[in-house]
């Protein structure tokens, strides 16, 4: 509809011999009235000291990210770099205002993963998103039979070096490799021998819609910056 509308009014102020457009055109003001109601925008506030190039690439992962999880909004960004903040423009058909308050607040997570050498948070840090080439959910059966989700991460060349090496040094010992994922806890397994195949399966209290969702978070560029809602406009 709004593509309609631009051509039309381009079109009358393209009539040089015309006064003025038709009669049942509508005035610009009602028009500009029209494609407000149409559209709808998030402003992100990136904090600490965020550079130009910074907020060029939070901008990228916020936009790979909306097109990942609601590609059919025709979101547009744009960044205003004195007040380090970016603004999302998207139309309103495709996203219900309640999707785009959830929305707003998940596309907005670091999304960090990080593999550490033993359990504590501050351990030696050996792994994060750099090095996942590919993380999906997969269901496998048990001992007793019963089936259960898990997390399945396929590291990639360096990745699968580090964690054959690391895991090879830590095999038959007490010191665990811990999996961290937003500085939370997800997992601190025990190695029983070295891993060098690149792959590695996160246990966990998941069901299946909860280990997708995680593997797609893994899966996804993490944000290495502090960024918030300023406001919604919809």
């Amino acid at each position: 509809m709004m593509k309609r509308k631009l051509l039309a009014a381009a079109a009358c102020l393209m009539l040089a011999s015309a006064a003025s457009c038709s009669k049942s055109e509508e005035p610009a003001e009602k028009k500009a009235e029209t494609l407000s109601k149409d559209t709808g925008s998030i402003v992100f506030q990136a904090e600490g000291d965020i550079t130009d190039s910074d907020l060029d690439g939070i901008t990228e992962v916020l936009r790979l990210r909306t097109e990942n999880e609601i590609p059919d909004i025709g979101q547009k960004f744009s960044e205003n770099y004195d007040a380090k903040t970016i603004t999302m423009t998207f139309e309103k058909e495709n996203a219900p205002k309640e999707n785009i308050e959830v929305f707003s607040e998940r596309v907005c997570e670091k999304r960090l993963l990080e593999f550490r050498k033993g359990e504590k948070a501050d351990d030696e840090l050996i792994l994060t998103n750099d090095d996942v080439e590919k993380a999906e959910n997969v269901i496998m059966a048990e001992t007793d039979g019963s089936m259960r989700d898990y997390v399945s991460i396929q590291f990639n060349d360096h990745g699968t070096a580090v964690f054959g090496s690391v895991t090879g040094q830590l095999a038959g010992t007490d010191t665990p490799v811990s999996i961290w994922f937003d500085g939370e806890l997800l997992s601190a397994p025990v190695v029983s021998s070295a891993i060098i195949d690149g792959n590695c399966i996160i246990s966990g209290d998941f069901d299946t819609t909860t280990a997708a969702e995680l593997a797609k978070k893994i899966d996804s560029a993490p944000l290495p910056y502090e960024v918030s809602v300023k406001e919604i406009n919809y």
